[in-house]
């Protein structure tokens, strides 16, 4: 028999919001999924959002085919554990379409058919890892962030559940959900949606005789992630879902960064229709040309370590300057006095706009621009005066914002129309682009007399006004015989109506939440039926905060199993485990410059009395920090 050739792999741009209307300019601005966060329970605290905001936005996102996952990735404790069995409940009520979690108790609660997707808190980073999830029933996978290329091929392989990679965003610097900084130096857990970031701030390096190698800069603090060159790697090694990061950022961002991705993902499908197809429906149209560099970023890094360093030699993953938006680059200042500046490079500028700027010394400061004057020259808000030769970039564009603040996209559903005439019977029938299944059709009975003069382009142009729906009139047809009839416009509008509510009816039932029966057998589960992830004891960082979360280890054969760290706390725990390596920022890597260390080792980190200590594991390529 011959082959039928394999159908195109749906692939989802999965974009964040922190509320309902920032959820709806990321589907306008053209996500195939959104990720939000529940009403309690997610790991963005200030960022929960109302029962009745997410039925509200499940019902106008599956419109479009848009899926609607919902965050509850935050370890929980026993006295919550009803309450969080209850708001899945609520929330499969309301049409989600799938539950982001961390904590396992959660999979032996019993739950309705809810797909369950693991969050990049779950620490997913080995195929062992994803073949264990995947067998228990996730739906979806989330990679963590450092993996590379050929790291996501090899998973890939030996998996058929989704695989989830970010693309854009802040970058944590720890592997997620390994990281019990914050709890321990401030009693916020990163574990519990109230990470303190510790990563962000600056920092002292010393050896272990008390030198000081480097002073005052922010030495966890990564740049932003930016994959856009990397796209068509990460779908060809097997990735299907892109995750842009930012469930706290504002809907500018969203709709800058949601439309970038959309139209590189849209060249990519283009280019190979056999492999690829959009995830949801709907014909998006931007009225911006997005740019990532003029939405907040530290700076970017396509955070692909090979399987011991970055992709280039001594290339950093870090801004050691600063935590704060650096924006796009303008150019070196030429001249500057007294809140005046003159750049190297011409760039169109506007009253308003926000700067930043690192003088060669690598101080960092800020500043706004009052005005442009005739000349170009960029008049501050202050009497102050950038050294020559500063880095200057724009970390607020006051155009940019501007226009991003109006109706910026829109969004419909492509359909083809056709006008029939049957004897003494109009009929106006709609069928969609995307699923040709689904169409309606109405008719009306009248007496037609011949047209004197028959004008096609009139009809056309009537049929094709559905006004603000969500249809787009992508083909309209005419089939009114060899001797057209005289059709009065105003017995179009109705029967437009009239086929419009009809189709979308018919539309919407045909999509509905996903569900999966696979989720409510989690509960029952045991090692017999899972292979064993490559975590050999479950030990503090297995995050295990209730009593649902040591049934399951127990299932899945780990004994004495101990609570997490937020429980109980572990005299000279691993506090952070990174990829990011100190070492390297500082040129000395083993595999790379094979330089020795000219430094006593251990190496410290100091800020406002707490000290922290270095380990590095060479053969792993991974730095550990622990409270000194």
């Amino acid at each position: 028999m011959p082959q039928t050739a394999p159908r195109p792999r749906p692939i989802e741009l999965l974009a964040p919001a922190r509320d309902l209307s920032t959820a709806r300019v990321a589907i306008s601005h053209g996500a195939d999924a959104v990720y939000i966060g529940a009403p309690r329970f997610g790991a963005r605290a200030a960022a929960g959002v109302s029962l009745e905001d997410i039925r509200t936005l499940t019902e106008e996102a599956h419109r479009f085919g848009v899926r609607i996952y919902v965050t509850c990735n935050t370890i929980i404790y026993d006295k919550e554990l009803a309450e969080v069995e209850a708001m899945i409940w609520d929330l499969w009520r309301a049409g989600v379409d799938a539950l982001i979690i961390q904590d396992m108790g959660i999979t032996r609660m019993k739950l309705p058919p809810i797909p369950l997707h693991s969050s990049t808190q779950c620490d997913t980073l080995e195929p062992s890892d994803v073949q264990h999830l995947e067998a228990l029933g996730f739906e979806q996978v989330v990679l963590a962030r450092e993996l590379n290329v050929e790291q996501i091929r090899r998973i890939h392989a030996v998996t058929q559940v989704p695989l989830e990679v970010f693309i854009h965003g802040a970058l944590c610097v720890s592997y997620s959900g390994r990281c019990y900084l914050s709890h321990a130096l401030t009693g916020r857990s990163a574990n519990r949606g109230e990470c303190s970031q510790q990563c962000r701030l600056p920092y002292e390096l010393i050896d272990a005789s008390g030198q000081q190698i480097r002073q005052d800069e922010h030495l966890l603090s990564p740049r932003d992630l930016n994959r856009s060159a990397q796209l068509e790697a990460l779908l060809d090694a097997g990735a299907s879902s892109l995750k842009i990061e930012g469930r706290l950022k504002s809907e500018s961002y969203v709709k800058n960064i949601t439309a970038h991705y959309r139209q590189l993902l849209d060249q990519l499908i283009a280019r190979y229709p056999e492999r690829y197809c959009r995830a949801s429906y709907g014909e998006v149209q931007h009225r911006f040309t997005p740019d990532p560099n003029k939405s907040f970023n530290r700076g970017f890094t396509p955070y692909l370590f090979h399987h011991a360093t970055p992709s280039k030699p001594n290339a950093s993953v870090i801004n050691v300057h600063s935590p704060k938006s650096q924006g796009e680059y303008l150019g070196k200042a030429k001249r500057s006095k007294s809140g005046s500046l003159i750049l190297e490079s011409k760039q169109a500028m506007s009253n308003g706009d926000g700067l930043l700027f690192i003088t060669p010394a690598g101080q960092v400061g800020g500043i706004k621009v009052n005005r442009v004057d005739e000349r170009g020259q960029l008049l501050l808000a202050r009497r102050e005066s950038i050294p020559e030769g500063s880095e200057v970039y724009r970390n607020y564009d006051q155009a940019f914002e501007r226009l991003l603040a109006g109706p910026t996209a829109e969004r419909r559903l492509r359909v083809a129309l056709t006008l029939r005439l049957h004897e003494r019977e109009l009929e106006l029938s709609m069928r969609s682009l995307d699923k040709p299944e689904i169409e309606a059709s109405q008719v009306l009975e009248l007496s037609l007399e011949p047209a004197q003069r028959y004008q096609p382009e009139r009809l056309r142009t009537e049929l094709s006004k559905l006004g603000d729906t969500d249809l787009l009139a992508a083909e309209v047809q005419l089939e009114l015989g060899d001797t057209p009839p005289f059709i009065p416009v105003s017995l179009l509008a109705p029967l437009r109506r009239a086929v419009c509510e009809r189709f979308l009816a018919r539309w919407d039932s045909a999509l509905t939440p996903l569900s999966s029966e696979k989720t409510p057998l989690m509960r029952t589960k045991t090692q017999s039926d899972v292979p064993p992830r490559r975590m050999k004891q479950a030990d503090y960082r297995a995050n295990i905060a209730n009593q649902l979360a040591h049934a399951y280890y127990a299932a899945m054969g780990y004994t004495e199993a101990a609570d997490a760290f937020e429980l109980s706390p572990v005299a000279d725990a691993e506090l952070m485990c990174t990829k990011h390596c100190i070492k390297h920022e500082l040129g000395y890597c083993i595999r790379e410059t094979k330089e020795p260390l000219p430094y006593a080792e251990p190496l410290y980190l100091l800020h406002e009395g707490n000290r922290l200590r270095l380990e590095f594991d060479c053969a792993v390529c991974q730095m550990k920090i622990y409270q000194a």
